[in-house]
């Protein structure tokens, strides 16, 4: 990713903050010198406090980051190689003065002690051109062995973050809690609907329903993961695409083990393990809005 790149990132972000504080320009500084501290590049600030908006996935992230990396290393290698041609140039040049003096002195055109003169700062330089391209073949070679990649993890040595599954649980449960709260509510209000207006009302009843699950992931997510986007529209199919979601994974990992296997211990592990899954369903299905 190129710096205009982001640069435009960071005044999308600032347009973001002018919405949400009065001295935003203050706001974002601030946020990107904190995470600075925590020893990021400046670019990977503002693309993690660009990700914390929603605006772009953890995966997306991490493409990016890996593309201004490639980037980088790329100009560099340029960097170094246009300063080896050079290196090489001007020491073809001292020896192409060296051969023109040799020429002259054999010539009988300089006398010898003109001609040492002559040759010794030729010489000089050349030998320091060859000592900075032998150091900077040096620095080469560690630079290339500090920025091969490094192979992949295998599974075994992969390792779950406790803070990010405690982060799953929480929505999850929150979410469950929430959602039960207000079920009870719309229970009520979708009895009215329909007593009001028959098929109208229950049409309008599972708009609301759908709009109901859509924020109540919304807000969840926003306290734990990142912003997400509340417009009416957003919310609806947010909504219907969770519920309909969390219906088949429940479905499977709750409901069926507590028919088959009927007993409060199962109850006790399916909600559990249920309430890590659905935790991760909401992050993944609100990543989209």
């Amino acid at each position: 990713m190129s710096a205009a790149d982001i640069d435009e990132i960071y005044e999308e972000l600032l347009q973001i903050y002018n919405t949400q504080y009065i001295n935003p320009k203050e706001i974002l500084s601030y946020k990107i010198i904190e995470l600075m501290k925590e020893g990021r590049s400046r670019e990977n600030a503002i693309l993690t406090l660009y990700e914390r908006e929603g605006k772009i996935a953890p995966a997306e992230v991490e493409v990016l980051e890996e593309d201004a990396i490639k980037k980088k290393q790329a100009l560099e290698k340029d960097i170094r190689k246009k300063k080896e041609d050079t290196i090489r140039q001007q020491i073809k040049d001292h020896k192409k003065s060296l051969e023109k003096l040799a020429l002259l002195l054999s010539k009988g055109e300089l006398d010898e002690e003109s001609y040492r003169a002559a040759i010794k700062p030729h010489e000089e330089k050349i030998a320091k051109l060859e000592k900075e391209k032998k150091d900077e073949a040096t620095v080469k070679l560690k630079r290339e062995s500090v920025e091969l990649p490094a192979p992949p993890p295998t599974a075994p040595t992969k390792r779950l973050d406790p803070k990010i599954l405690s982060k799953y649980f929480i929505h999850g449960f929150a979410f469950s809690v929430l959602f039960l709260v207000m079920f009870l509510v719309w229970v009520f209000a979708l009895a009215i609907l329909v007593v009001s207006g028959a098929i109208i009302g229950l049409i309008i009843g599972f708009g609301l329903l759908a709009l109901i699950v859509g924020y109540l992931n919304s807000v969840i997510t926003d306290y734990l993961w990142f912003t997400t986007n509340k417009e009416f529209w957003n919310l609806l199919f947010h909504g219907c695409v969770l519920f309909a979601a969390l219906l088949a994974v429940d479905a499977i990992i709750i409901w069926a083990p507590n028919r088959i296997f009927p007993s409060v211990e199962v109850q006790i592990i399916a909600f559990i393990i249920g309430t890590f899954v659905n935790g991760l369903v909401g992050k993944k299905v609100a990543e989209f809005w």
